[in-house]
């Protein structure tokens, strides 16, 4: 089955770059992953930097759910990492770091954005590496990750290697990046309503004839498939949350993307990005969740 078939739902958390920019750079194009060993131990950090106010620095580490890619309906299949909810510049999108620059001005050109097309948690590691050797002083880094490591059917023993590889990678963050908050997302939308928010012809597009491809080739939604898919995507949401945990200042956005009903002007054309639309709704809610767990000064 071809996870990527599920934007922001099993596989749009889904979700490349290698080399990084530098502070506030949006870059477009894409490079190769680099390999990194993330470090298992942890140690109790310092409470965070910010807690009265906005912070000054951003990040996000992540897959091609954050990257912006073919959200831009005239650049098929193009990164515009402008449109990222996280980094973005685009105030159609109105992202996480133009929210934040709104409210604390010293935030401008300080939102790097290393997230790249298909990473799995190894790829995120070796992202999260490279973000502590470029700044380990960023005051908020925003993790999405999940789609591309999602087993389905579900493999317990993947599931279990994936919550060991998640923790090491939060705990080398929390250890080596004393000052930073991390705010990890869950997956963006749900099965059942992805499905529900395409026409027949877009399921038909989509579909498949493996054990999780809940879409069939004439369009049909298999209801025992959504369910498969279903159980494995909250057994992954799941382990992000147990590993946010193991991670002194962690917060986990408790479901928060899985909260949101699917409407197809939040999907791309491929159905398996975000659309601009889509990128301003995923930004809405993680500002609202992190108000909520206390990354950002609650609101009166």
């Amino acid at each position: 089955m071809s996870l990527r078939r599920l934007p922001a739902i099993a596989a749009l958390t889904l979700v490349a770059l290698a080399g990084c920019e530098g502070p506030g750079s949006e870059p477009t194009g894409r490079t190769d992953a680099e390999t990194a060993t993330p470090t298992q131990t942890a140690a109790p950090g310092p409470e965070r930097k910010w807690t009265r106010g906005y912070p000054n620095s951003i990040a996000v580490l992540g897959h091609s759910g954050a990257t912006g890619e073919n959200s831009a309906p005239d650049q098929p299949g193009v990164e515009v990492r402008e449109n990222s909810w996280a980094t973005g510049t685009n105030p159609e999108v109105n992202s996480v770091y133009l929210r934040i620059l709104e409210r604390n001005p010293a935030i401008e050109g300080q939102n790097v954005n290393y997230a790249e097309a298909g990473a799995t948690i190894d790829q995120v590691a070796a992202q999260a590496d490279r973000l502590l050797g470029d700044d380990p002083d960023t005051d908020l880094i925003l993790i999405q990750v999940m789609d591309n490591d999602l087993t389905c059917p579900l493999d317990t023993t993947a599931l279990d290697d994936f919550r060991a590889r998640v923790i090491a990678m939060l705990q080398n963050l929390d250890r080596s990046a004393p000052n930073s908050s991390l705010f990890v997302v869950s997956q963006f939308g749900s099965v059942p309503t992805y499905a529900r928010s395409l026409t027949r012809d877009e399921r038909a597009s989509q579909g498949g004839t493996g054990p999780c491809d809940f879409m069939t080739p004439t369009g049909d939604i298999e209801r025992k498939k959504v369910r498969r898919l279903e159980r494995a995507i909250h057994a992954y949401e799941g382990t992000l949350k147990a590993a946010c945990e193991q991670a002194q200042r962690c917060s986990y956005d408790s479901g928060a993307f899985a909260g949101i009903v699917d409407r197809r002007e939040y999907l791309s054309d491929d159905f398996n990005h975000l659309s601009i639309e889509g990128h301003a709704k995923a930004a809405a809610v993680t500002w609202n969740a992190m108000h909520r767990a206390g990354v950002l000064p609650r609101t009166r």
